[in-house]
């Protein structure tokens, strides 16, 4: 009996509420937008913008690190530098937004991040060749040509270490997966 009881209380609720919503009256077809493509100044501008957006990481980063190492100076020193950075992001992004461009700030972002996705990629396709070379110059039994090719690979893999520390500054967390 009481389970019946709450049984129809239930249904008599949901009934309540969809007896409470109405049809939508049909909007005006949505209009689509044209792409335009940006214009040498507003490049060069969105340039400036994803050079401050890295600067802003870097010095977010500095100061995480200097605050972990406990030299708190230095630490509010990089904060100060990321609000300016921070400061003149937000005056480009309004330069920015009143020439056209949406999401200026998020494009930035984007770029930046598809920027360290390449540099990784190419690091890789770098260090692969070396490997190669390698292989190549061990077999033909060339030896100062196979210890030139490993120094090469020892740069390559530090190259590849740094790119891939920037990429997870600028937000990729596994930037060699998404490479």
């Amino acid at each position: 009996m009481k389970k019946t009881l709450l049984l129809m209380a239930a249904i008599l609720f949901t009934a309540a509420a969809f007896a409470q919503t109405t049809a939508t009256a049909p909007t005006a077809p949505a209009t689509t937008t044209t792409v335009t493509p940006l214009t040498p100044a507003e490049k060069a501008q969105m340039q400036t913008l994803r050079k401050d957006v890295r600067a802003y990481d870097n010095d977010k980063a500095a100061a995480k690190k200097a605050t972990a190492a406990g030299d708190l100076a230095a630490a509010k020193a990089d904060l100060t530098a990321a609000q300016t950075e921070k400061q003149d992001i937000k005056a480009e992004r309004t330069d920015l937004k009143a020439e056209g461009v949406v999401h200026p700030v998020i494009k930035a972002d984007k770029e930046v991040k598809h920027n360290d996705e390449k540099a990784i990629r190419t690091e890789e396709k770098d260090i692969k060749a070396e490997k190669a070379d390698i292989k190549a110059d061990a077999a033909s039994g060339d030896a100062a040509a196979e210890t030139t090719a490993k120094t090469t690979l020892a740069t390559d893999k530090k190259e590849l270490k740094k790119d891939i520390k920037e990429a997870r500054r600028d937000g990729i967390r596994h930037p060699l997966r998404r490479a």
